[in-house]
C-alpha cells in the first residue's frame, strides 16, 4: 500500500513545487497601481493617445502587463513589490532626439562642481545679468588665475540666467568686454576658456596653443579650416561651437569627462527623459559614452550620430561610406548609432526674399549644399556617397528651407542611383532637425513621400527666435517655424528636441512642450498661432514618435507589454490641468529599463525607498521636493 501511494504523492509534490516555482518566475518584480497610466499605445499620426490604464507590472527590464488594478494586482507573487500611485499620472519616458548633452554637461555647475576640484583645473561660474558679469569678471578672473598652478586650465562659464533670459546681453560681452587681450594679460602662463551659456567662447593664446599641440599635424588634413580654429581666432580669440575640441579632447581628462557625462545622463532623467539623441563631435565624447555603456552605467538611452566635418573627405573614399552605413542601428539597448551627417550641417538659407537686401546678403554664401559653390559641391558629393552606400541622414541641423530642398534632391538622386525602391527609401527614415524655418508648405508632400521624420526645438519660440525670424523674413516665415500643425495634418511624424542647456536653469522639459503647444515666447507673445497643436499631439512627439526617429519604437516610446519599462511619474496631470500650470509640473520618479534613475525625497519617503538621481544627489531643485 505504501508503494502504491508513494509515486502519486511524489508527483503531486513535484507538480505543486513546479507550479510555485513557475509562479515565482512569472510574477512581476514590481507593480504600480491606482494611477492614471497614459500608455500612448497608438502610434498613428493623430491626437489619439490610445489606452489609459490603472496599473502596470514590471518584470526585469520590461513591462509585463498593463491593465486595471484588479488585473495587475492579481499577478503579484510573494516577492512582488507594489507601489500605490494614489492617482498620479504616469507617462512614457520623454525623448530628446536632438540635444547636446556632451556640450551642456560641462556648463552645469552642479555636475562640474561634483567632478572637478581646483586641484584638477579651475572652474568658475556666473549665472547673473551682463551688468553683474562686467562688474565682477576681472576679480573672478584674477582670483582664478592666482589659484591656478602654472600651465593649469582656467574655465569661466558665463551662463544665461535661471530663466535663460540673459542670452543676448551675455553673448554681446564675448570679444568685447571679455576679450582675448584681457585674458592674455591676466593669464600669461595659463590657458583660459570663457564659455558662453549656450555656444560661444573666448580663449587666450595659451589655450589656442594647447589645442594646436593636441591635434598636431592632423590639422593640415582638415578639409574645413574653421574647425577647430576659425580664421580670426589668433586675433580675437572668439569662436562659436569649437569649445567642443577644447573641452572634450584637452581640458577634461578622459576619466573626468566620463564622469561628467555619467552624471549628465542621470541629470536628464530628472526631467522625465529616458532617451536622448545627438551627434557626437569628438573622439573624446565617443570614448566616454562607450565606456559608460560598457560598464552598464547609462542612466538613459542614447542614439548618437556620426559628425566629423574636419575630415569629410573620408566619404570620398569607397570604403568608409559603406562602413559607416553598415554601423547605422548597431550598438546596445542604451547606446547605438542612429545615422549621420557626413558633410556639414544644413544652414540658414531660404527661398523667401527677406525684409531687406542685407538679409539676403548675409545668407548669400550660407547654403551648405549650394550646387553653384565649390564647398557646396564637395558637401553634396559627400552626402551623396553616404546615402548611396545605404546610410541614414540623421542629426542634421537645419536653418532654412532652401538647404532642405537641396538635401532632398541629394537623397532622391543617390537613392535612385543605388537602385533603391521607394519603400526602401522610406525604410531609412531619413531625418532632419530643428525646423528652424522649414518645412515650407510646398515641401511637406515631398517629405511625406520620402518617409522622412522631422525634429524640432520648440525653445526657438520660447527664447525669442520667432521674433528674429519675423524681423528678417516677415510673418510668412514665422508660420514655417516648428510647423507642427502642418506636419500633423499631413500625417508626418515629428519629434521633440531640447537643444538648449536647461540644466543650470529653472526650465524643464515641460517648457519645451508648452512652447510647442501654445507658440508663446517667454514674455507670453504668441507667434504663428496657426501652428499650435494639442497636448495629445505634443505628447506623441515627445514619446512614441521620438522612438520612431531613434528606430526604437518596438522597444520604447509607449507603455506596452514587452517594451522597456521606461516611464515617469508626475505630481500633476499634464493632460487636464490648466495649460499654464504645466510649467509647474514636477517629475517625481523616472524609471529606465526597470531601474529607478530619479526619485525625489517626498516620493521616496512615501514608498520607503532611497532618493536617487543626479538632480537629487547634487542639490538641484528636485532635492527639495
Amino acid at each position: 500500500m505504501i508503494k502504491k501511494f508513494a509515486v502519486p504523492c511524489l508527483l503531486v509534490i513535484l507538480w505543486a513545487t513546479a507550479g510555485l516555482l513557475q509562479a515565482q518566475q512569472t510574477a512581476p518584480d514590481l507593480i504600480y497601481f491606482n494611477g492614471k497610466i497614459v500608455t500612448v499605445d497608438n502610434p498613428a499620426v493623430n491626437e489619439n493617445l490610445g489606452t489609459t490604464a490603472q496599473a502596470m507590472a514590471i518584470k526585469g527590464t520590461t513591462i509585463q502587463a498593463v491593465g486595471s488594478n484588479q488585473q495587475i494586482q492579481a499577478m503579484a507573487g510573494p516577492n512582488t513589490k507594489s507601489f500605490d500611485l494614489k492617482g498620479k499620472t504616469v507617462l512614457p519616458g520623454f525623448g530628446g532626439t536632438h540635444d547636446h548633452p556632451m556640450d551642456w554637461d560641462t556648463i552645469n555647475p552642479y555636475i562640474v562642481g561634483k567632478v572637478i576640484s581646483d586641484n584638477d583645473h579651475i572652474e568658475r561660474f556666473f549665472n547673473v545679468s551682463a551688468a553683474e558679469v562686467v562688474r565682477d569678471f576681472p576679480r573672478v578672473l584674477n582670483e582664478a588665475v592666482q589659484k591656478a598652478k602654472p600651465g593649469m586650465w582656467v574655465r569661466i562659464s558665463v551662463l544665461f540666467g535661471p530663466e535663460y533670459q540673459y542670452g543676448d546681453e551675455i553673448m554681446a560681452l564675448l570679444g568685447r568686454q571679455i576679450n582675448k587681450q584681457m585674458l592674455d594679460l591676466a593669464a600669461p602662463n595659463n590657458p583660459v576658456e570663457v564659455r558662453g551659456g549656450f555656444t560661444g567662447m573666448v580663449v587666450n593664446q595659451k589655450a589656442i596653443e594647447a589645442v594646436r599641440a593636441y591635434y598636431g599635424d592632423e590639422l593640415k588634413k582638415f578639409v574645413d579650416p574653421t574647425i577647430p580654429f576659425p580664421p580670426n581666432i589668433e586675433k580675437t580669440g572668439v569662436d562659436g561651437t569649437n569649445y567642443r575640441y577644447y573641452e572634450q579632447e584637452v581640458i577634461f581628462t578622459p576619466p573626468q569627462l566620463r564622469e561628467v557625462y555619467r552624471q549628465g545622463l542621470s541629470w536628464m532623467t530628472g526631467y522625465g527623459m529616458t532617451m536622448n539623441g545627438s551627434s557626437l563631435y569628438t573622439g573624446g565624447a565617443i570614448r566616454a559614452y562607450s565606456s559608460i555603456d560598457a560598464a552598464g552605467q547609462m542612466a538613459q538611452r542614447f542614439a548618437w550620430d556620426w559628425y566629423w566635418p574636419p575630415r569629410k573627405d573620408f566619404f570620398l573614399d569607397p570604403y568608409l561610406p559603406i562602413a559607416i552605413a553598415a554601423m547605422n542601428g548597431k550598438g546596445s539597448d542604451y547606446l547605438w548609432m542612429n545615422g549621420g551627417t557626413p558633410a556639414l550641417n544644413a544652414r540658414a538659407c531660404s527661398t523667401l526674399p527677406g525684409t531687406s537686401p542685407e538679409v539676403k546678403e548675409r545668407e548669400r554664401t550660407s547654403c551648405a549644399y549650394d550646387p553653384n559653390s565649390e564647398s557646396g559641391k564637395l558637401n553634396r558629393q559627400v552626402l551623396y556617397n553616404y546615402i548611396k552606400a545605404g546610410g541614414r541622414l540623421a542629426g542634421d541641423h537645419t536653418g532654412g528651407d532652401l538647404d532642405v530642398d537641396y538635401t532632398m534632391d541629394i537623397i532622391e538622386q543617390a537613392s535612385k542611383d543605388a537602385g533603391m525602391t521607394l519603400d526602401q527609401i522610406r525604410a531609412k527614415r531619413h531625418a532632419y532637425d530643428h525646423m528652424h524655418m522649414s518645412p515650407r508648405p510646398a515641401q511637406v508632400p515631398r517629405i511625406k513621400n520620402l518617409g522622412m521624420i522631422v525634429g524640432g526645438y520648440n525653445l526657438q519660440i520660447w527664447e525669442g527666435g520667432a521674433e528674429s525670424i519675423y524681423e528678417d523674413y516677415g510673418e510668412q516665415a514665422v508660420e514655417w517655424i516648428q510647423p507642427r500643425r502642418s506636419l500633423l495634418e499631413a500625417g508626418i511624424m515629428n519629434s521633440v528636441e531640447i537643444d538648449r542647456p536647461i540644466g543650470y536653469t529653472n526650465l524643464t522639459y515641460f517648457h519645451v512642450l508648452y512652447a510647442g503647444i501654445t507658440r508663446k515666447d517667454m514674455h507670453g507673445k504668441v507667434w504663428g498661432p496657426n501652428q499650435t497643436v494639442s497636448r495629445q499631439a505634443m505628447l506623441k512627439s515627445a514619446t512614441i514618435w521620438g522612438s520612431y526617429y531613434a528606430k526604437m519604437e518596438n522597444k520604447s516610446g509607449s507603455l506596452e507589454a514587452g517594451k522597456f519599462a521606461d516611464f515617469s511619474v508626475l505630481d500633476q496631470d499634464f493632460l487636464t490641468i490648466p495649460i499654464d500650470d504645466t510649467l509647474k509640473i514636477r517629475v517625481l520618479m523616472t524609471m529606465v529599463g526597470g531601474k529607478i534613475q530619479h526619485l525625489v525625497p517626498s516620493q521616496a519617503r512615501e514608498w520607503g525607498l532611497q532618493p536617487t538621481g543626479a538632480q537629487v544627489e547634487l542639490g538641484g531643485a528636485a532635492s527639495k521636493w
